[in-house]
């Protein structure tokens, strides 16, 4: 039997509010992985489709990193350097959303399950 995904609206924004976006993910699904980028930021995620991320406002202030293979890209504030995002390696067509940075998501209640990013 499978759980059906029950999408939420979220806006979300950096920590010095340049950066601001909206996002449809279900909370019910967490991640916290473990490769070499997100083992150091240690930031729970909720997963997204590209067309569910609509960047508001703060667009030109977005920075990007590439490692390793470089399908993934990670989005951070160039005037923050809060982490907001990243396109998936795994999943191309989908981003992981910083879950800090959703308002009104109390991250306390996500209970993320662990994927081995660094077998991969």
């Amino acid at each position: 039997m499978t759980v059906a995904s029950v999408l939420q609206a979220f806006s979300g924004a950096c920590h010095c509010g340049a950066v601001r976006f909206t996002a449809q993910c279900d909370p019910s699904y967490s991640v916290l992985c473990d490769c070499s980028m997100c083992r150091r930021r240690n930031s729970i995620m909720l997963r997204c489709a590209e067309s569910d991320l609509v960047i508001v406002t703060g667009r030109d202030a977005l920075n990007e990193y590439r490692f390793n293979t470089g399908v993934a890209i990670h989005y951070f504030c160039s005037i923050c350097g809060c982490y907001t995002f990243h396109r998936m390696r795994k999943l191309p067509d989908k981003f992981a959303i910083n879950a800090g940075c959703l308002d009104g998501l109390d991250t306390a209640t996500l209970r993320p399950i662990l994927i081995e990013g660094s077998k991969n």
